[in-house]
């Protein structure tokens, strides 16, 4: 199971509810600090700590001025994993969050690790759900293997679909532009959606309308969202802290407008490939904590939202 975390009143910057808490929370948090699957720079699984260190300054408000001071979060702690054991430990994953996707009506909020455990995550997230699939990355993330494995951070997306576990007609993948052989023609074959990084360079307002369009069309086939995001989707001058940056990619500014358009409901969110170790002057730590204060502001107008 997940690891409770030491009672801090200060991470979440007051967000966090305590351990003995009864409240129900408006979302739970988790740590996967794992880079078994990653093959680029390593550092990924230094992520987690690293986040719950500068969520202490997290801001509770966005940048549109929305108030998310009133969301309550539930740090369940980290997932244990065995770094020379990947299969292991996307199984032991696979089994966490299908018992923390039973028993929450929230959502779950993950901080990785390499790109590798978003497939045992969606995997538990799609049981008996239909569901949409929105992939912020620079990379598809759709090869047969890399590096001599089918399980590794090249490959989560492709065992989601080959699994049958999101339709590839309810895939986005958004931002991409480095790709490996193969990997265009399979989204092809395969029907994925995809807007890509060059789509918003070359004609901005047609991107952002096929982006919508997109999301609209997923909406209408299924019941819920999941959201992963791997930090590298920005452009590498604005995320040096990551095992693969990839020169042009979204500026911040924009990316968060991006994901300010999702629909509901959202029943998980991750960011991924954060490896502080490699990061300048904070740079990809601000971005990634930018990130999180959109989503707390998403959880805060769902909390608030009116009921019909």
């Amino acid at each position: 199971m997940v690891l409770t975390v030491a009672a801090d009143a200060g991470l979440w910057n007051g967000l966090a509810l305590p351990p003995d808490a009864t409240a129900a929370p408006d979302a739970v948090v988790i740590g996967v600090p794992f880079e078994g699957g990653a093959g680029g720079a390593g550092g990924a699984s230094l992520g987690p700590a690293r986040v719950r260190e500068l969520s202490r300054r997290v801001k509770t408000t966005d940048r549109h001025g929305r108030d998310a001071s009133g969301v309550r979060l539930r740090d369940l702690g980290d997932v244990p994993t065995w770094r020379f054991d990947l299969p292991r430990s996307v199984s032991h994953i696979r089994e966490v969050y299908g018992e923390v996707f039973r028993d929450t009506t929230v959502p779950v909020l993950t901080y990785g690790g390499d790109h590798s455990v978003t497939y045992p995550i969606v995997s538990a997230a799609g049981a008996g759900r239909q569901l949409g699939l929105v992939w912020f990355d620079a990379h598809p993330d759709v090869l047969d293997g890399y590096q001599g494995s089918t399980l590794s951070h090249g490959s989560p997306l492709r065992r989601i679909i080959e699994d049958g576990v999101v339709a590839p007609e309810n895939v986005l993948l958004v931002g991409t532009r480095a790709y490996d052989d193969g990997e265009a023609g399979y989204i092809e074959k395969k029907g994925i959606r995809e807007v890509r990084a060059a789509h918003f360079t070359d004609d901005p307002h047609r991107a952002r309308d096929t982006y919508r369009r997109h999301l609209a069309e997923i909406a209408a086939a299924v019941g819920h969202f999941y959201v992963t995001l791997d930090i590298d989707v920005l452009d590498a001058s604005c995320v040096p802290g990551t095992g693969t940056p990839v020169a042009g990619g979204f500026g911040t500014g924009e990316l968060l407008g991006l994901l300010e358009g999702l629909p509901e409901p959202v029943i998980g969110y991750d960011i991924v490939e954060f490896a502080p170790a490699h990061d300048v002057g904070g740079m990809t730590g601000h971005a990634v904590m930018a990130v999180t204060t959109a989503y707390f502001a998403r959880l805060a107008a769902r909390k608030y939202r009116p009921r019909a």
